[in-house]
This record gives structure tokens, sequence and C-alpha cells, in this order.
């Protein structure tokens, strides 16, 4: 998969690595191209994005009593604003071998630009849930796309830095 990432990357840009959250336990960890935003909001969400913002990418944790149970629930609450709530399709899905389930959604951004949406929950441990969702603007370049789909299949849990 890094292989593939690399390759697609343009040869004068390079990948680099970013960890959230920094000084807790698990935490994600993503290969961005150089050039990509990236930053944490007020609610501690990783927030990436490519230079066009096409291709837009959060990633939490979210605490849970019962992650396992709780995938479907926090799935609605993230699609909310989905056109077709609250997902089109849920299909099982991974992340280092966390599982849980992937949900795609049109979801009608802030702004009103209607978007792609794709949502990985997986259960961690038996107290919280990783949430990692990519959110592709219909006008997105094919190669843009493909970039963006390889960072999100690239994306990984690790013990904290």
């Amino acid at each position: 998969m890094l292989v593939l990432l690399a390759a697609a990357v343009p040869a004068v840009a390079q990948l680099r690595e970013v960890f959230h959250p920094k000084a807790d336990q698990p935490a994600f960890r993503c290969l961005v191209p150089e050039g990509w935003s990236g930053g944490v909001d007020a609610a501690g969400n990783l927030l990436l994005a490519d230079r066009k913002h096409t291709a837009n990418f959060s990633l939490t944790f979210v605490p849970s009593a019962r992650p396992r149970e709780a995938l479907d629930e926090l799935a609605k609450v993230i699609l909310a604003s989905a056109v077709t709530p609250p997902w089109d399709s849920r299909e099982p899905a991974e992340i280092s071998g966390y599982h849980g389930f992937k949900y795609t959604a049109r979801v009608r951004h802030t702004n009103g630009v209607e978007v792609r949406a794709e949502v990985v929950l997986v259960a961690v441990g038996d107290r919280q849930i990783a949430a990692s969702s990519m959110l592709l603007n219909n006008r997105i370049p094919a190669a843009e796309e493909s970039t963006a789909r390889l960072v999100h299949a690239a994306i990984r849990i690790v013990p904290g830095p």
C-alpha cells in the first residue's frame, strides 16, 4: 500500500507522516503528500485536506462503553447531513486489524455542496471507536481521487509515537 501511495504522488512531492493524537495511545498514523493541509480542530479531530480541498479527512477516537454495539449509532450521528440518511451502504471494514464497518453516503456539506462520504468506524479495545472519514467533492479529478483513496487505505492505528 505504501509503495502504491508513493508511486501515486508526483516525483517532486514527498510524503509526510502525521500522528494523531500525539500524546495518547492508540494513535492514527497517516502518510499524506506534502502540500496537504493538516490540523486539529477544537473538538480534537485531525483534519487533512488536499490542496484544492476536494478531498477532506477527519480522524478521531470516540470513547464508548460498548464500542462494538455503538458503530451504527455513531455512523448516524456522523452522517446526519446525508442526502439519503443514514447511509447508502454498510460493509465490513478494518483498520490495522480492528474490525468494524465502512458506511458510504452522499452528504450535503454546510456550504450546500454535495460530497461523497466514506466513514470507517472500528472498535478499538473495549472503550473506544476509531473514526476515519473521507469526503470527496463530486468534481474531484480522477488522479486526485486515486491519491485520496490511497491515503485513506494507508491510515493505520498504532501505539502513540
